[in-house]
């Protein structure tokens, strides 16, 4: 089989130095879409790290509340106002009070012998506390007397699901 001197001019001239930058485009965009599309597919989701948001802890059930009631966001603790009531989550269930740049979040577990001292003691259960801003903890054990008064008033209540005592450890959220 011969080659016709014709053939290669055809050949070579459909291949113009535009064609080649357009065909050079096209396969580079398709090649970066086909490696972003690859690095999402093959890439597990990213881990927060310490700088961005938490997972948010869950809000409490009724098993909780019933056992602080009539505490709710937006009812008055001394003179804070409680922003959340959070389930129990390692053995504790957490309500956080605020006023101003000032915030206590005070950790509900059952008493147990042995444990730490809590600051404050009602019935089966101790009260802790965790301070954030300009907090004290003078406003800390005052927090966690006027708690312990309210969970006195709900003695009834049944203790609710995964509540156990006090473990102290690293902080259960970025949040108090």
């Amino acid at each position: 089989m011969t080659v016709k001197q014709e053939d290669l001019e055809i050949a070579t001239s459909a291949w113009t130095p535009r064609l080649l930058v357009r065909a050079a485009m096209v396969a580079s965009f398709a090649l970066g879409v086909g490696a972003w599309l690859g690095y999402l597919v093959a890439h597990e989701p990213v881990v927060h790290s310490a700088g961005q948001e938490p997972e948010r802890p869950a809000l409490a059930g009724a098993a909780e509340l019933a056992v602080v009631a009539p505490l709710g966001p937006g009812a008055a603790l001394a003179d804070f106002a409680v922003t959340e009531i959070l389930a129990v989550r390692d053995g504790a269930l957490r309500v956080v009070c605020e006023r101003e740049a000032v915030a206590v979040a005070l950790d509900v577990a059952l008493a147990a012998e042995g444990g730490p001292t809590p600051p404050a003691v009602a019935g089966r259960y101790a009260i802790f506390y965790a301070l954030r801003g300009a907090a004290t903890h003078e406003e800390g054990a005052r927090l966690a007397a006027a708690l312990a008064a309210v969970l006195r008033a709900n003695e009834a209540a049944a203790t609710p699901a995964g509540m156990g005592p006090y473990r102290p450890g690293p902080p259960r959220s970025t949040e108090p």
